[in-house]
Parts: C-alpha cells; structure tokens; sequence
C-alpha cells in the first residue's frame, strides 16, 4: 500500500495554470487598487488626490478590459466563456467572479462618466458602490486559490489578503509612473491637459510615502506566509522550500523580495530620494516587476507540490 501511494503521488503532474492566469490576477489588481485610490479624493474627499484620481478613474476600467482577454486565451476552447454568463452555480466563486466582472467594469465606467460630468453626488454614490467591488474583484482571485485545498502553496487565509495588498502596492506603483510620465512629457500638451489637471509634485511624493507603507505590509504579509508554511505540515514545507531554495528561489528572493519590495522600501525612506520623481519612477518600475514575479511564482509554483 505505501508503495503504491508512493507511486501516485510522485507521478509527474501537469502545470495547466501558468502566464495567462499570473497575467490576470496582475491586471485585476492594478484595477482594483487603481480604483481604491480615485476615491480618495472623490469619496473620501482627500482635495489634492484629485487630478491624480482621475487617471486612477481612467486606468480601472482600461486595465480591466485587457484582463479577461488572458483568461479567454488560457481557455482550450475560448469560446465557452460564453457559457458563464447564463450557467450559474451560486456555491461555486467561478460564478461570483463572472458577476463581479461584469458589474465593476460597468460600475467603473459610470463612476468615470460622472466624474468627467462633475456630478458630486453620483461620483460619490458609483465610489462608493466601487471600492467593495474593486476589493471583491480581485479578493476573489485569491479566494479561489486558497480554496484549492491539495495544493500547500495556495491553501493558506493569507492568500486573500496577499493578492489585496499586493495589488495596493503594484496600483500605486503605476499610478506614480503615469503621474510623472503626464507632468515631465505631456506637461505642455493642450488635449491631455483638457481631460487630465496638473498633477502636483508633492501629491507624487505622497504616492511614493503611500507605496511605502503598502511595501511595508506586504513584506510582512509575505514573510508571514512563508514562515506559516516553513513551520507547519511537511508537505507545505516543500512548498516554502520552492520558494527558498528551490527552483523559484531567484525570482521569488531576488524579483519579488530583494528588488521588488526591499531596495524600493529602504529607497522611499530616505529623504532625498523619496522627493526625486525619477528615483520614485525607477523605484515603481522595480515595484511593478517584483509583484508580477509574485503572481507568476505563486500560480506555478504551487502546481509543482504532487496533490496531497
């Protein structure tokens, strides 16, 4: 019998889930924490944030129509998606991700027509209705593969949390680079300048001061989730060791940790630097790069733990 369940589990196993679904889960939560940050100025009234707000009203729903393209892709026959628009299982989140897909696109879109409309109140109200949307569109993500109760790696209730913060920090990061890509080469262009106001240069450093503290706590929510898995069952010890030692140590070490979170943290803190727009954009490209690394290192490195 030991034998034979040998046998089974170190059968080779298939990596179905692989770029396309790491692109996906990236995209969503650009989205997402795009989204969370217009509303501080529109929702939450934070004056300064609102030209800023306004890309972020902008990049949410454009970032978030290029998303499920990679999910059609990833499809062996693209078409079927069709079928989850009218095959419904309400135990099943597949079916509640394909509802909040389509109503924070639309909400989105809404809550962008009244802003260029400058309707206070309905920008407030399609705010307000966005940010439990924007949070469930891509909490969900992470839901989904915490529930994937044979795969170490995922099954953990940080990976909701992960996926959320995670997002917060790779959305602000974007935010930062469009902002100072608007101000340094479309400063004097009269069309962008008509849909976009000026951005002010201490409004950037705030957004650096925000991709600070965001780093902050996901260096802490990753750390965490790690040593969750070093110390627990043998099984999510492998896991961590592909993380650590293993075939994904470089691009989670170095990528993700080291020059996605680390280096941009101790940078951001150092007075001078935090106030220099092309240190913050350089800092933000290095954010972007090491929270992609983390979508693709969590979707495959989880399959390459045989089921338990």
């Amino acid at each position: 019998m030991d034998e034979l369940a040998r046998v089974f589990y170190n059968a080779p196993h298939e990596i179905y889930l692989e770029k396309n679904i790491a692109f996906y889960f990236y995209l969503t939560g650009v989205s997402a924490a795009s989204f969370i940050i217009s509303t501080l100025a529109y929702v939450f009234g934070v004056e300064r944030f609102k030209a800023v707000g306004r890309i972020g009203a902008v990049v949410a729903p454009l970032v978030l129509t290029v998303a499920p393209i990679f999910l059609i892709i990833d499809l062996l026959q693209p078409m079927r998606f069709v079928h989850l628009f009218y095959m419904f299982n309400f135990r099943s989140p597949v079916t509640w991700g394909t509802i909040l897909l389509t109503l924070y696109p639309i909400n989105c879109l809404v809550y962008l027509f009244f802003i260029y409309k400058d309707n206070k109140a309905k920008i407030k109200t399609f705010g307000s209705i966005g940010i439990p949307l924007a949070i469930a569109v891509h909490g969900y993500t992470g839901f989904i593969l915490a529930l994937a109760k044979g795969i170490a790696l995922w099954n953990t209730p940080l990976m909701p949390v992960y996926f959320l913060i995670s997002a917060m920090v790779s959305g602000t990061a974007l935010l930062i680079i469009l902002t100072v890509i608007k101000e340094k080469v479309f400063a004097n262009n009269a069309l962008v300048n008509r849909f976009f106001p000026k951005v002010e240069t201490e409004v950037i450093w705030e957004l650096g001061k925000l991709l600070a503290i965001f780093i902050a706590i996901d260096l802490f929510v990753a750390f965490s989730d790690v040593m969750l898995l070093f110390y627990s069952t043998p099984e999510n010890q492998i896991a961590a060791n592909l993380l650590l030692a293993g075939p994904f140590k470089n691009m989670f070490l170095i990528m993700e940790v080291a020059l996605g979170m680390v280096l941009p943290f101790i940078v951001l803190l150092v007075p001078r630097l935090n106030r220099n727009t092309a240190v913050l954009t350089v800092m933000s490209v290095l954010v972007l790069i090491g929270i992609w690394g983390m979508r693709y290192v969590t979707v495959v490195a989880g399959q390459y733990v045989p089921l338990m």
